[in-house]
């Protein structure tokens, strides 16, 4: 992972390019190496001299325009992956292997803080250790995004790709937050009187995955307020469609005894079941824009539109040959339902598989929004547990929703992001 560059809730925290450039500015030359296009991949203005522009910055706090910034020196943490899995011995030999599960990630950081005075060092540690502690939302929240990229962006042996330039080395940490530290190891004057101090820390990641940006696969917002009108169909009887072959081995002489009954499936009463009319729309995802060595997980985005949102249902099918999704499909396709009884009108439906949340945003009158947990479910009314797909085998994504209760400017966007456990 590239040392040079790191943020934290949004907050820029390491930017070695920066760093340089301000301690250029002071008669300070550095022989580093540095990421020569760092300040065009963010979207920043050629960096010069401390000024406004500087994360750190505050006009109550002349001490501000002293301190230069934070130096990646070194990581550590992304190298490694972090699962672990506990066999349980057998009676005979052997053991059974048990779940594989993921703990949370450790990230150990290096870094240098430079100052042209004590008092503009203290300054940086003071800033350095706030911003260090994410959004700081407490209880509510888990932790923080954390950027990072995997390469000075635009490196020469990464061939060009579509999207922005930057977006296919930028790295994705969430639910990150401050472990241990920061904490000062050294101090030393450097040329010109500016002061270098090491500093270490650690942050922690609940959600140990590294994740990409989302695959360019050309899917954005979807009207589906205009989608097909299916009339008359239970959208949940697609599973009992999917007929199981009988084992070839079987005796058809000597059946197998008579199962008991199995118990009824507790459902929810706001579940909403039974034929109705919907509007259907279909989104392919190509087996050929899928990762194939990375597991995927999806992020769905539903916008209400101008009127109430009844049984939204989101459906995934595999599409391994990449055929139309407009084509028949076959029932044992379908991999996994997400559904939601209700979306006031003009609000946002996010349902994020990077973090494991999801959110229904509402607009407030005369300002302001406001959040709220939706109640989803998964097929027929089960558990619902956010999908990873973890073979590249194309999809076919269906977004089911009342027509009666479907706005003509409802839109949807489904994103795919690929996830890895080193980088």
């Amino acid at each position: 992972m590239y040392d040079g560059f790191m943020s934290l809730a949004g907050n820029e925290i390491i930017n070695s390019s920066r760093a340089a450039a301000y301690a250029a500015a002071k008669g300070l030359g550095l022989d580093c190496v540095t990421c020569d296009h760092l300040a065009e991949y963010l979207g920043d203005e050629p960096y010069g001299d401390v000024g406004p522009d500087a994360p750190w910055w505050d006009h109550g706090q002349p001490q501000s325009w002293g301190f230069l910034g934070v130096y990646g020196l070194q990581v550590s943490g992304f190298d490694s992956n972090p699962v672990e899995r506990n066999p349980t011995p057998l009676v005979g030999d052997g053991s059974a292997l048990g779940r594989l599960r993921r703990r949370h990630r450790e990230m150990a950081f290096t870094v240098g803080l430079m100052a042209v005075s004590e008092c503009s060092l203290l300054y940086g540690l003071e800033w350095l250790s706030s911003a260090l502690l994410g959004s700081q939302c407490g209880s509510v929240c888990s932790g923080d995004e954390m950027c990072m990229f995997a390469c000075c962006p635009g490196c020469r042996d990464i061939p060009p790709q579509s999207g922005e330039p930057g977006d296919s080395e930028l790295r994705h940490l969430y639910d990150v937050g401050l472990l241990e530290g920061p904490a000062v190891t050294d101090v030393e004057v450097l040329e010109r009187d500016v002061l270098f101090a090491t500093v270490s820390f650690t942050l922690a990641a609940g959600k140990p995955f590294i994740y990409r940006e989302p695959l360019d696969t050309g899917m954005g917002w979807v009207p589906i307020g205009g989608g097909s009108l299916v009339t008359n169909t239970d959208p949940d009887a697609v599973y009992a469609q999917c007929t199981t072959a009988r084992p070839c081995s079987s005796d058809p002489l000597c059946p197998p005894p008579a199962l008991p009954p199995k118990p009824p499936v507790p459902r929810s009463p706001c579940y909403s079941t039974g034929r109705s009319t919907f509007r259907r729309t279909r989104i392919g995802l190509s087996p050929l824009d899928d990762a194939i060595w990375l597991e995927n997980v999806p992020v769905i985005e539903v916008r209400a539109g101008s009127t109430d949102m009844r049984r939204l249902l989101v459906r995934f099918w595999a599409n391994p040959q990449g055929n139309p999704c407009e084509d028949l499909l076959d029932p044992c396709n379908a991999c996994t339902d997400i559904n939601v009884s209700y979306l006031p009108a003009n609000s946002t439906l996010r349902i994020d598989g990077r973090t494991a949340r999801s959110v229904v945003e509402c607009q407030q009158y005369p300002v302001g929004t406001a959040l709220s947990t939706p109640v989803i479910y998964g097929p027929k009314g089960a558990l619902f547990q956010y999908p990873v797909f973890v073979c590249p085998t194309g999809l076919c994504i269906e977004v089911w929703s009342r027509a009666d209760y479907t706005a003509p400017d409802a839109t949807a966007r489904v994103l795919m992001v690929p996830r890895a456990d080193m980088g």
